[in-house]
């Protein structure tokens, strides 16, 4: 039988658990590749957004010190 979305057990934000019960994460960016993608998304999305952003971004944005 095929899987469906919701059966899978693998992804970016999907965690295993262990027998031990334990959760296992999947293994962080390296340094080059995170630089890469924020080069990336920087030449991508503009610095000043012609829309407002929604509150969830505004209050990201603020604990990270971009705005505010």
């Amino acid at each position: 039988m095929p899987e469906t979305h919701g059966e899978r057990s693998h992804g970016s934000h999907a965690a295993a658990a262990t027998e031990a019960g334990s959760v296992r994460r999947p293994p962080a960016l390296a340094p080059h590749v995170r630089r890469h993608l924020g080069h990336t998304l920087r030449a991508f999305y503009p610095a000043d957004p012609a829309e407002p952003v929604g509150e969830r971004i505004e209050a990201l944005l603020i604990r990270l010190g971009k705005i505010g």
